[in-house]
């Protein structure tokens, strides 16, 4: 095998660890555990960087050994348990009981890179939904420990005290870990759990996807029954995802997607499962079979900006039809209202390797106004793109 043929293979290797990853990030199972702190290489949204992209949109992520438990005793549906809170380290305590407002309870440690990494997110969140939802982190760690972390310096030159704007608590006794945690049979961090407005938990996930949920729990338009069915669908995924990987490194391409086919005769439609699906079909050299799935994959999620963007890039990337890849890119820019930098990172990717470079110039700009500078691969993007312009320009 060649060095290029080599890079390809690492490359499609890359996207299936992802995908089969993505099988387990609703659950909160992609972060951290006591053992484990990714905090050394973590991209803002606590995925790892593609060694050959200069976009924060091609995310990298290790598959981390899950422990399945036997029973769950909480879950989406169920009544939410008690929190027990020694002190609140920073913003005002929280009545649980205050049925006016969304709760969403996240556990978190200093010591975790995702947790830290996610932060400025979810305090964006806070500041976007304001007194409709009280956003609550939950840490096990003592005090010292916390307030400690608070001054150390996060990002721009700013404290981790200024860049968190939404409550933080000491677990008291670990009581309500307990509670949601450990009876929810979640063993990463960190993880968010959503109780709506009626006390009951609505969503359970990591808090990277938690925005739609959210959204859709504060306007009342949260459909529990089906968020049920896919909680259960995951939990079925995830539990497949070890054997997954094992088939795909021995490349025994037909086993892993028999067994996803048998999953979704099971439980249905799944975006996760879909586009595990596709990387598979992919790496076998189904080519044929692959197109066919990502354009169904763009007309069945046209409603998700996450996957479209997903489409999008991985399609830009690999030289694939561009055509589609524009349509996913601008379609998920417009649900975000050209406000995620990521989304118009890969639409201005999109335009560079259609060749059209004053289009992925003026995108690359837009993505690093959004962004504010904090992500240098946004940068280099557009260094590359406007380098490429002026050498045609001299050349001409």
């Amino acid at each position: 095998m060649n060095a290029g043929n080599s890079k390809q293979a690492s490359k499609r290797l890359v996207l299936s660890c992802k995908y089969l990853l993505a099988l387990a990030l609703p659950l909160g199972l992609v972060g951290c555990t006591a053992e484990t702190d990714q905090a050394s290489d973590t991209q803002p949204n606590g995925t790892r960087e593609v060694a050959d992209s200069t976009s924060p949109a091609a995310p990298m992520l290790d598959i981390m050994p899950v422990e399945i438990p036997t029973t769950n005793s909480l879950s989406i549906g169920d009544a939410a348990p008690e929190i027990h809170l020694a002190k609140f380290v920073k913003g005002e305590p929280v009545d649980m009981e205050q049925s006016d407002r969304v709760h969403v309870i996240e556990f978190w440690a200093t010591w975790c890179g995702p947790c830290r990494a996610g932060m400025p997110h979810i305090s964006e969140l806070q500041q976007h939904h304001g007194d409709d939802v009280a956003f609550v982190g939950v840490t096990q760690e003592d005090e010292s420990t916390v307030t400690g972390f608070l001054g150390e310096t996060a990002m721009n030159g700013k404290s981790w005290d200024d860049v968190i704007q939404y409550r933080l608590a000491l677990d008291d006794a670990s009581q309500t870990s307990t509670n949601y945690m450990e009876a929810a049979g979640q063993n990463g961090i960190p993880c968010a759990f959503i109780v709506g407005r009626d006390g009951f938990v609505e969503w359970i996930g990591h808090p990277a996807g938690i925005d739609e949920p959210l959204q859709q729990v504060v306007d009342g338009t949260w459909d529990r029954e089906t968020a049920v069915k896919k909680l259960q669908a995951e939990k079925k995924m995830q539990e497949i995802a070890g054997k997954l990987g094992g088939w795909i490194n021995a490349q025994e391409w037909d086993k892993a997607l028999q067994a996803l086919e048998e999953i979704e005769a099971d439980l249905g439609p799944n975006p996760n499962l879909s586009m595990t699906k596709l990387s598979i079909l992919e790496q076998a050299g189904k080519t044929e079979e692959a197109a066919q799935l990502r354009a169904k994959i763009v007309e069945s999620e046209w409603e998700n900006s996450q996957t479209l963007n997903a489409i999008a890039w991985d399609v830009a990337t690999s030289a694939g039809n561009m055509e589609l890849a524009l349509r996913a890119a601008t379609r998920a820019n417009e649900l975000t209202e050209s406000a995620n930098a990521s989304i118009i990172d890969t639409l201005a990717r999109v335009y560079y390797e259609m060749g059209e470079l004053d289009q992925a110039i003026e995108w690359q700009q837009k993505a690093i106004d959004v962004d504010g500078g904090a992500t240098p691969q946004i940068a280099a993007a557009l260094q590359k793109y406007t380098a490429e312009k002026e050498s045609k320009s001299s050349d001409e």
